[in-house]
């Protein structure tokens, strides 16, 4: 096996809401193929850190780096296409509630790539096989249960084929037959490469 190359490295990252301290010195490695978790009780700043990885959140101090670059310096073009290649799986699943499935999955394929109708097609019902959703395109959000929900958002973050997955939480307020559904889907998504975190 050979050495795995690091894609994500925060480094001493400090963040603070007012007097408010949220992250103090937090530092790791994410390296290719790699699954890390965070783990801590409900607003100790998990979900801070990772809104800050994709620039939702700002930094006090320390360094995120993708792949050896700072984020901090991108401009919001580079930026752009770190967003293509670190994924943000959100808690509720996110989804477009004015759109079906179909259109909720083939959103990013339409902004950021220059596929046409038949590739999008094809690449959507993929990934609705993946998560073993096969037949609800057509349907929307507000028809799908919370677990239905969740692994739509999951396949709508990993469409584009990104390097690194960020999991919000993934299995919160799940029962336990759809907590299992989400952690066989993890670990499908772990098999095609992704890192995750």
């Amino acid at each position: 096996m050979g050495i795995k190359e690091t894609l994500l490295e925060v480094k001493d990252v400090h963040k603070s809401f007012d007097e408010k301290v949220v992250h103090r010195g937090v530092s790791f490695q994410l390296k290719s193929g790699e699954t890390l978790g965070i783990l801590g009780p409900s607003g100790t700043g998990k979900s801070v850190l990772l809104r800050s990885i994709i620039g939702l959140e700002t930094i006090d101090s320390g360094k995120i780096l993708y792949r050896d670059r700072p984020i901090q310096d991108l401009t919001e073009t580079e930026f752009t296409k770190v967003r293509t290649s670190i994924s943000y799986c959100f808690q509720s699943g996110a989804l477009f509630d004015s759109m079906s499935v179909f259109d909720n999955l083939a959103f990013p394929l339409e902004e950021h790539t220059k596929c046409g109708y038949e590739t999008i097609r094809s690449k959507v019902y993929e990934m609705l096989d993946m998560i073993e959703l096969p037949t609800v395109a057509n349907l929307m959000p507000s028809d799908l249960s919370g677990g239905m929900q969740k692994r739509v958002g999951m396949a709508r973050s990993i469409i584009l084929g990104p390097e690194i997955v960020l999991y919000d939480e993934p299995t919160a307020g799940l029962d336990p037959k759809n907590t299992d559904n989400v952690v066989q889907l993890i670990k499908k998504m772990k098999v095609h490469g992704h890192a995750s975190l």
